[in-house]
């Protein structure tokens, strides 16, 4: 059985070790290629020059934050930083 595709019904344990191991680095090899195509090479973020009159990203956050009606911060539970995960995606 030559594995070309992940068949989401398919169960693994019907490969052989031989067939695993090439399954395996094929989806290794394809993630490294999507990685690698999204990933901004270091020499140009080491290449660019330190601004430094851009506004701290802590500055920005503040001022977005600012504008947030007081009604609606206080629909936010209290918890909400810790129990991100829980609100976001009902974990």
């Amino acid at each position: 059985m030559s594995i070309t595709s992940f068949e989401p019904n398919m169960s693994v344990a019907s490969l052989t070790i031989a067939e695993l191991e090439a399954f395996v680095k094929k989806i290794i090899q394809q993630s490294d290629r999507s990685q690698e195509s999204s990933i901004i090479p270091s020499h140009i973020i080491l290449d660019a020059p330190f601004d430094e009159t851009a506004v701290p990203f802590w500055e920005i956050t503040a001022a977005l934050a600012a504008e947030v009606p007081d009604e609606i911060w206080a629909t936010v539970p209290e918890d909400a930083s810790e129990q991100v995960d829980r609100y976001l995606y009902h974990q």
